[in-house]
């Protein structure tokens, strides 16, 4: 089921075909209104926070028996990401900054919300890669190239995020490293489930 939702979540190589002058944007112009084969990705989106959320309250309810408050965290944190993917492609764009100039962001209540949701569920997934990062570093079972696996996650997962926030405060394109970092968000869904029964 993860597997199918992190492939669904990393729709932006279709964009290459389906819209490719949109594609050297956020993956959000990729849903915005009026743009050609929108629907696809939102639909894409929609799907992926659903499988996610079907899987978040199965692993829970996994984890329940269990005492580990962090691995709890990191279930709900992953719970939360896919709810506000879900909401966040209910709530596309309306405004493509790179086919034309948008204006201010803060005047536009639409970008703002989808903003605000966009961010709380990278918030969330970020609870649920240092939850299980954080409680797989101090079991000593883990297997060494388990942790050096976890350590470059954590590593390319902020390194990534914070390229990527200074490129679009700056309002220079960040395809390219969101793109990667749509890919460590697909790849973190994929694994969570192994991970998580790992730490149980």
């Amino acid at each position: 089921m993860t597997l199918l939702a992190a492939a669904l979540y990393s729709s932006w190589p279709l964009g290459y075909w389906l819209n490719p002058s949109v594609n050297r944007g956020l993956a959000s112009d990729l849903e915005a209104a009026h743009q050609p084969y929108n629907w696809v990705f939102i639909v894409m989106d929609v799907a992926s926070g659903v499988l996610i959320c079907v899987a978040s309250w199965w692993l829970f309810k996994l984890t329940k028996r269990s005492n580990v408050p962090l691995l709890k965290y990191s279930v709900i944190g992953f719970g939360a990401f896919g709810l506000l993917t879900t909401i966040d492609a209910l709530l596309p764009l309306d405004c493509v900054d790179v086919l034309n100039r948008c204006g201010s962001v803060l005047k536009d209540p639409a970008i703002v919300l989808h903003g605000i949701v966009s961010i709380g569920s990278i918030v969330g997934l970020t609870i649920s890669i240092m939850s299980v990062w954080w409680l797989l570093m101090r079991d000593r079972q883990a297997g060494r190239s388990l942790r050096w696996l976890l350590h470059g996650t954590m590593f390319v997962w902020f390194a990534f995020g914070l390229v990527t926030l200074a490129l679009i405060l700056e309002a220079r394109s960040s395809a390219v490293s969101q793109h990667l970092f749509i890919t460590v968000c697909s790849l973190w869904t994929a694994g969570l489930p192994y991970l998580a029964w790992r730490a149980l």
